[in-house]
């Protein structure tokens, strides 16, 4: 399943960046996220509690920062989780374009291309594809809060 969404962050590339690369810090903008912690050079484990449909899932499972290109603001991550109790499990791979727009604002494109696996994938396409959409929109709204809020900080 492919996804896509972007917004604006009120901060410069640089500071967006950042923070993005900041994988701990920046989980905690992702809605159900428990916990993200370094499992050694760029790759992150942690676990993230949702909703999908009828089933309540707990993912555990590691990000991979597989590509990072800060001039140009992208960066590729590989997102693999499952939930032995349900016997499910996501494969994400996901991409981030960074592109700024003025000297303090930021738009972030994202793009996700997942595959369900096990029960998960069971659930049906729209269903999944709500819950994806909504997580992405969440973490969007989330990182701009989060980012305005730096950007008050004194």
């Amino acid at each position: 399943m492919k996804l896509q969404n972007a917004c604006r962050i009120p901060a410069p590339m640089s500071d967006a960046w950042d923070y993005l690369m900041d994988v701990p810090s920046s989980a905690r903008c992702v809605p159900g996220v428990a916990d993200a912690a370094p499992d050694g050079p760029g790759r992150y484990r942690g676990s993230l509690r949702a909703k999908v449909g009828p089933m309540s899932i707990t993912l555990s499972g590691t990000v991979t920062i597989q590509e990072q290109q800060p001039e140009s603001g992208r960066a590729r991550f590989l997102v693999e989780a499952a939930d032995r109790r349900v016997g499910g499990g996501v494969k994400t791979d996901m991409l981030i374009q960074l592109t700024p727009l003025s000297p303090n604002s930021t738009e972030l494109d994202i793009q996700t291309d997942t595959t369900f696996i096990g029960r998960l994938g069971e659930l049906g396409q729209p269903v999944i594809r709500r819950k994806a959409q909504s997580t992405i929109q969440q973490f969007a709204q989330n990182l701009t809060r989060e980012m305005a809020a730096r950007s008050q900080a004194p």
